[in-house]
């Protein structure tokens, strides 16, 4: 009878041992991420990361369900790099208001700009977040669209669809990184409004 209990304690600490691997998978890794213990320090550090150009410590940040989730995420820091780039070579180039101007001629102002954070520190601090329950609100700047983030376990934000929409959001990221990233190679050589529009055509071009 002994050796009969033995058998059971062994099965159920096997199937408790797998679900808790279960859970761990599902939830992107055992450890949770420092650092994201409220929607202020999320935004913190997503601002630090990439002011620092570490995009792991970016990709905490992210809610990642997926291989594709995280291909996305890494296609989202690329292209924040390189509009952050662009942004302050216009602005040394063109004048202070030379970003604003661009990002004005694109198809859709505010997408295109809505990680494009300001190098400020204090982003966090400014921004206006409301939370209801497991979900927040935010907005970064009054020109910028609203950003949600999530409560799992700490917070992440929530910027992917579900389903194979993400696939066509990285694509879309990638082909406007090397726009950014042509745009800034032609600063100099090319009127404002000229790189606006090829940066443009380069965005809306059919996936």
């Amino acid at each position: 009878m002994a050796r009969r209990y033995s058998w059971l304690v062994i099965v159920a600490l096997m199937v408790l041992g797998v679900f808790v691997v279960l859970r761990v998978l599902r939830g992107g890794g055992g450890v949770p991420p420092a650092g994201q213990g409220t929607p202020q320090a999320l935004l913190q550090k997503a601002q630090r990361a990439l002011a620092e150009g570490d995009k792991a410590k970016f990709l905490e940040c992210l809610a990642v369900r997926s291989s594709d989730h995280r291909a996305a995420g890494e296609a989202l820091f690329d292209y924040v790099q390189a509009a952050q780039a662009l942004r302050d070579a216009l602005r040394k180039h063109y004048g202070k208001n030379a970003w604003d101007t661009f990002v004005s001629l694109q198809a859709n102002p505010t997408q295109f700009a809505a990680f494009v954070w300001p190098r400020d520190q204090e982003v966090a601090a400014t921004a206006q977040i409301r939370v209801q329950g497991s979900e927040a609100r935010v907005q970064l700047s009054p020109e910028s669209g609203p950003l949600m983030l999530r409560l799992e376990g700490v917070w992440r934000m929530d910027v992917f669809p579900l389903g194979n929409g993400v696939r066509a959001r990285r694509e879309a990221l990638i082909r406007a990184a090397e726009a950014l990233t042509k745009a800034l190679e032609g600063i100099g050589t090319a009127e404002l409004e000229a790189l606006a529009q090829g940066v443009k055509q380069a965005i809306g071009e059919p996936q």
